[in-house]
C-alpha cells in the first residue's frame, strides 16, 4: 500500500473526528499532527510501509486525539474551561520542560546586567531554546518563530554594541578628519 495514501486517510479521519471543533483549530490541529508525522518519519529515517504505520499508531486515534483536545480546549458544549491549565492551541499541557525554557530565555536579558552577564546572556538563552525545541508540546511554527525572535534580539544588540569608527580616507593609521577635508568613512569592526 502506498505510504501516502496511509497518512491521507488518517488525516482523512482527524478532520472528520475534528468537526465539531472551529474550523482554525481543525486546520491548526491538522497541520501539528502533520508536522508530528513527518517529523517522527524523518528521525526514523525512512518511510516505508510498516514505520508509517508504526508513527500512526504512536500517535493513537484520530478520535483520541481530538478527544483529547476536546477535553482541553473546552467542555463538551464548547465553553472554554475554567481553569487555565492548558496553552490555547497547542493540543497539550505545559510542563517543566516548557516553563523552564520560558524562565531561561526570560532571565536571559536581566543577566546582561550582572557580572560576566554576557556569557550568562549567552548560555541561558541557548538552553533556553534547546528546551524549546525539545518541548513536545509547541509546534514546529511556535519554535520556528520563538527561535527567530530570539536570534534577531541576540543580533541586533550584537550590532548594538559592537564599536563604530569614524576615519578619514586618508592616512596610514587612518587620521581624524580635517575641517572641510574628506567625507568620513564609517564602518565596525577592528
Amino acid at each position: 500500500m502506498d505510504t501516502d495514501v496511509l497518512v491521507r486517510d488518517y488525516l482523512g479521519r482527524l478532520e472528520a473526528a475534528a468537526a465539531a471543533l472551529p474550523l482554525a483549530r481543525r486546520t491548526e490541529l491538522a497541520a501539528e499532527v502533520r508536522d508530528h508525522i513527518d517529523a517522527a518519519l524523518a528521525e526514523a529515517g525512512r518511510s516505508d510501509e510498516v514505520t508509517v504505520r508504526n508513527v500512526l499508531e504512536r500517535l493513537g486515534s484520530p478520535e483520541e486525539i481530538v478527544a483529547a483536545e476536546a477535553g482541553q480546549a473546552g467542555t463538551p458544549d464548547g465553553a472554554a474551561p475554567a481553569s487555565g491549565g492548558g496553552v490555547a492551541g497547542t493540543g497539550s499541557r505545559w510542563g517543566a520542560v516548557e516553563v523552564t525554557a520560558l524562565v531561561l530565555v526570560g532571565l536571559a536579558w536581566p543577566a546582561l546586567f550582572l557580572p560576566f552577564g554576557l556569557f550568562l546572556w549567552l548560555g541561558l538563552g541557548v538552553v533556553g531554546l534547546v528546551l524549546v525545541w525539545v518541548s513536545a508540546v509547541w509546534s514546529r511554527r511556535r519554535k520556528l518563530i520563538t527561535t527567530g525572535t530570539v536570534v534577531a534580539a541576540y543580533v541586533l544588540l550584537v550590532l548594538l554594541i559592537t564599536p563604530v569608527r569614524v576615519d578619514c580616507m586618508t592616512g596610514d593609521p587612518p587620521q581624524p578628519c580635517p575641517p572641510g577635508g574628506p567625507v568620513p568613512t564609517i564602518y565596525s569592526g577592528p
